[in-house]
């Protein structure tokens, strides 16, 4: 498979999954879908280091099984009016690998494959 992004050695995990039909939710900074809402943190600040965060992880994106989580975080006071939308994303084995992370148990991680059109995204508005 062709990752979007350059990835480290044994990286996505051995443990990472091929997603089929697996609908996942991510915030997003328009109400317009564009490749900006599918950078990983280090796409987003390629010098940041990351506290307690694997670099394989930091080069995923990370997507929620539920949309309540997005929903929710988007009403925190640290993100207030930054998200616009939520993305409801269907992956499938064409997509890249997925991975359970964090303590959370709705947050996964997303290595996206070269072949992933975001256009097959769908943006629903936060009202």
């Amino acid at each position: 498979m062709n990752w979007k992004e350059d990835l480290p050695e044994q990286c996505p995990p051995e443990k990472a999954f091929e997603p089929n039909d697996f609908k996942v939710f991510r915030l997003a900074t328009n109400k317009n879908i564009d490749e900006s809402d599918f950078q990983s943190q280090r796409a987003l600040k390629p010098k940041a280091k990351f506290k307690g965060v694997d670099e394989c992880i930091a080069r995923s994106i990370s997507v929620f099984d539920e949309i309540n989580k997005c929903l929710n975080m988007a009403k925190l006071p640290l993100y207030k009016n930054k998200w616009k939308a939520v993305l409801e994303i269907e992956l499938n084995e064409s997509d890249g690998l997925a991975l359970k992370t964090f303590k959370d148990p709705c947050h996964y991680s997303w290595w996206r494959s070269t072949t992933f059109d975001i256009n097959n995204s769908i943006l629903k508005t936060i009202e």
